[in-house]
């Protein structure tokens, strides 16, 4: 089957739902094109030119950053440069441009080749987002600046309000590690895989989140990156109005020590204690009795040499 391009009519399509109207409509189609289309389509066509969106992304990514760093900066005018900095990364980020791309059902206008589409018969976010940022570097290129930063406060002007209002809210990975560890357990691990395709091609993968070993929740989503948001949001439900039992007895081992009177005194756990002699200080102090800790041996079986400590007497 060969491969095929969106037509005039689709592209009008297109347009309506960006609200913009392409002075050069090659650049539209330009910021559609993922590479796996172009090398495919360079094998089938070989007198034709086609480029992918890739330099476009580029310039779309920096003028996305300028546009939500100056709106930010505006619409703030009390917060830091650190909290204006999340503020940026929490709307610029893969999540948040791809739902912004659904929202526009850019997927249905992205051209993608035939291996792409076995391997992900869904767009997956991450060409979601590179597209959405290209059309704003196509929008750049074909209209100005004013009219790109225009199109991206109609796209994300509600995060930028909300953000600006409220700070920047911790993704559902985030809160719940911060949950576990501030309660004394393991740092959360996700096992994630694909769990089906449906009747139409469509994907979804199924995540586990697991705390010492011991799954806490599911979740499944289009992508890998939803299906552990989603399995980490059970996960902190299940643990905001406390531990669970099962998952008391799990609390972390915690370490601590202390240097007394030239001894080295270290404590695991609730009662468990070693005291090591170190007397580092005055070994560091007396540098001949210090060497004189020191061995090199060569051993026989190979052509290096091991460092032995010595115990003093």
């Amino acid at each position: 089957m060969a491969l095929e391009t969106k037509s005039e009519t689709q592209l009008d399509e297109l347009e309506a739902k960006l609200g913009i109207s392409f002075t050069d409509r090659n650049l539209l189609k330009q910021a559609l094109t993922h590479e796996s289309f172009v090398n495919e389509w360079g094998a089938e066509n070989s007198d034709a030119s086609m480029i992918s969106y890739e330099r476009l992304e580029f310039l779309g990514d920096a003028v996305l950053n300028f546009a939500i760093a100056d709106a930010l900066f505006e619409s703030s005018d009390d917060a830091s440069e650190g909290e204006l900095s999340m503020g940026r990364a929490y709307i610029v980020c893969k999540d948040s441009l791809a739902k912004a791309a659904e929202e526009l059902e850019l997927g249905d206008y992205i051209l993608r080749g035939r291996g792409e589409t076995v391997y992900s018969p869904n767009v997956r976010d991450s060409v979601l987002e590179d597209s959405f940022e290209a059309i704003i570097g196509a929008i750049h290129v074909d209209q100005g600046l004013d009219a790109a930063c225009r199109f991206v406060f109609e796209q994300l002007g509600h995060q930028i309000e909300h953000v600006a209002k409220h700070g920047v809210e911790k993704d559902p990975k985030s809160a719940f590690q911060e949950l576990v560890q501030g309660a004394g357990l393991k740092t959360p691990r996700y096992q994630t895989e694909l769990a089906n395709l449906g009747e139409n091609g469509e994907q979804s993968y199924i995540a586990r989140v697991t705390v010492g070993g011991r799954v806490v929740a599911n979740g499944v989503g289009i992508s890998k990156s939803k299906a552990q948001q989603r399995a980490a949001a059970k996960a902190k439900e299940m643990f905001s109005e406390g531990i669970p039992s099962e998952f008391v007895r799990m609390r972390a081992k915690r370490k601590s020590s202390r240097y007394i009177n030239g001894e080295a005194t270290m404590s695991i756990g609730s009662g468990a204690s070693r005291s090591l002699k170190v007397d580092s200080w005055r070994r560091l102090g007396n540098l001949g009795s210090w060497f004189s800790l020191v061995v090199f041996r060569r051993r026989q079986e190979t052509p290096g040499r091991r460092l032995i400590y010595r115990r003093s007497d």
